[in-house]
């Protein structure tokens, strides 16, 4: 198995391994007839080539479990990965090109660079290899870290939280310990501290899920082919759990992985498939939809990334609901402009136009216990929530005291 981080990319002088591929490129160059481009071409290209890899026209997207990102209109002429030919010819992007790229990448830092018609790009990735052993606890799954994210690997709960009763929690005083099992509901009716309170009575290695850990997550698999309707990244919608309200509650798990439409009633083709892959072949149930999951992430409420008004918000474009505001971090986003539209879900801060309070939510009259002067962190949606659930989704109208039937978590082993 590979674990896979991409690599924080800036601006720099050529690396001499750019600088020897972009010699190949002339000479490959001039034998095709294409000198006249590259000398119309190079005088603004060798002096900022680390820099077009955010080109609008095309990109280098990521490299992830062997498969090499790209998207954009431009025809590439070649990929070069270390110094190395990994000879690819002929391709037009109309959106995300997936190349394979595994017997050409090797472990630590690769330098790719791609040429195309219309420039040339360069961008480092790490790659990571090691023999997989599950060194999780017991209905734990090993999750890939991500380095943009500040992430290395951990352990999540495969399955949503459940509650066992049976009085033997390994802090010696808790009656009831949080679980990662298949069967039973989702632990529900509980606040983000008592969430908080419930990972960590597993022992010191445990805790609630963390905003950066969520997002590794979801990052890694919206890159992964077999999350998505069509089986291509990009193209269609990717799984977004039970969120139809039919049946109209959450839903226990299967132990079968391949019965992701568990409870649903729904099959092949629909969108409510429950379970979802990670690059390294690890599954997880309900990482959108079903419940929506305490995140351990807060923000003072006057802090709120503003999206503009009292509604859910589309993230990347405007799918129909209003586009989230520029002030929400763009880690924070789905990729390539992604929205509810491609099963990434919403996202909801309670402030009106003005970034003012929602009045309702803050009125004590109103609130019975969801009132705070701090916003923490919900994820993934529910099983009534439509498109507003996906992987992606985000709820900070939540506050420290709140507890629904709609509202569980998961926790973490580092």
């Amino acid at each position: 198995m590979n674990k896979v981080r991409l690599g924080i990319f800036s601006r720099k002088a050529l690396s001499p391994v750019v600088a020897s591929v972009l010699l190949i490129v002339v000479a490959v160059l001039a034998s095709l007839g294409f000198q006249s481009w590259y000398q119309a071409f190079s005088s603004s290209t060798l002096s900022n080539v680390d820099t077009q890899s955010s080109s609008s026209s095309f990109s280098v997207e990521g490299l992830s479990g062997g498969t090499f990102f790209v998207k954009g209109s431009a025809k590439i002429q070649s990929v070069f990965i270390n110094g190395n030919d990994c000879f690819v010819s002929g391709l037009t992007n109309s959106s995300l090109n997936v190349l394979p790229m595994s017997d050409c990448t090797d472990e630590g830092k690769n330098e790719i660079v791609v040429v195309t018609n219309t420039g040339i790009f360069s961008k480092t990735e790490y790659v990571s290899s090691y023999v997989y052993e599950n060194p999780c606890p017991d209905g734990y799954v090993v999750v890939p870290g991500n380095a943009e994210l500040g992430t290395h690997n951990f352990c999540v709960m495969k399955y949503e939280a459940k509650e066992d009763s049976s009085g033997a929690c390994p802090d010696g005083e808790s009656v009831n310990c949080p679980v990662s099992v298949a069967s039973g509901y989702p632990w529900k009716y509980i606040t983000w501290q008592e969430a908080q309170l419930e990972c960590e009575s597993l022992g010191l290695e445990y805790h609630l899920i963390t905003e950066e850990e969520w997002l590794t997550i979801a990052h890694n698999i919206e890159f992964v082919a077999s999350n998505w309707n069509s089986s291509v990244v990009g193209t269609g919608f990717l799984y977004s759990g039970h969120n139809d309200n039919n049946p109209t509650s959450s839903l226990v798990a299967d132990t079968d992985d391949g019965n992701g439409y568990f409870g649903t009633g729904n099959s092949a083709g629909s969108n409510q498939r429950r379970t979802l892959s990670l690059s390294n072949g690890e599954i997880l149930w309900d990482f959108a939809g079903n419940v929506w999951e305490w995140v351990n992430t807060s923000l003072p409420i006057a802090s709120r990334y503003h999206g503009g008004d009292q509604t859910w918000m589309s993230y990347n474009s405007n799918d129909g609901t209003g586009k989230v505001a520029s002030l929400v971090p763009s880690l924070k986003l789905p990729s390539n402009g992604w929205n509810a539209n491609n099963g990434m879900g919403r996202y909801y801060d309670g402030l009106d136009l003005a970034g003012a309070y929602n009045n309702v939510n803050e009125d004590p009259d109103f609130c019975t216990g969801q009132c705070s002067p701090t916003a923490v962190f919900l994820r993934g949606g529910d099983w009534a929530n439509s498109a507003i659930a996906g992987v992606f989704a985000l709820h900070l109208d939540g506050g420290l005291s709140y507890s629904n039937s709609d509202r569980g978590f998961r926790c973490v082993y580092s």
